[in-house]
């Protein structure tokens, strides 16, 4: 998995949020289109409870759990360090009421071997096919810190 520049980054994963606030996502179909013909991005879908559904490869390669390690975990549990846990879950909480997430940035998660990796990061949510209960998603790409 390549190392992008914070610029590329930022701007790959700004069009996607972009996109999905503007209902350029109208099924789960077309967004999952859009994730597999981008390899390098790595997507952790969950639900309002944080409970990861999906996993994607671009996900393993970069957070070091295999889809059966992750599936089924608390997404803050597993890649948020413990000082931004409480943000992250306030973050979702808002999200359920309000169907927005905080903006996209840069920040530093947690590996299975419990490094950190500096990602660009943005989050979407999504209420198909009239769904009672929105759908997050948690878009990652690995960015090159100072020095590399």
């Amino acid at each position: 998995m390549a190392d992008y520049s914070f610029q590329d980054a930022k701007t790959i994963i700004n069009e996607l949020c972009k996109k999905a606030e503007g209902d350029g996502f109208p099924t789960r179909e077309s967004f999952m289109d859009v994730i597999e013909a981008n390899p390098d991005l790595a997507v952790q879908g969950y639900n309002a409870f944080c409970k990861i559904f999906l996993w994607n490869e671009a996900s393993i390669r970069l957070y070091g759990y295999r889809e059966d390690e992750a599936v089924n975990q608390d997404l803050t549990e597993l890649v948020i360090p413990a000082e931004m846990r409480p943000f992250a879950r306030d973050m979702i909480s808002i999200g359920v009421r309000t169907g927005k997430m905080p903006d996209a940035s840069a920040c530093d998660l947690l590996t299975a071997s419990g490094d950190f990796v500096t990602v660009y990061s943005g989050h979407l949510v999504f209420q198909w096919d009239n769904a009672t209960t929105p759908e997050f998603y948690c878009i990652d790409l690995p960015i090159k810190t100072e020095g590399e």
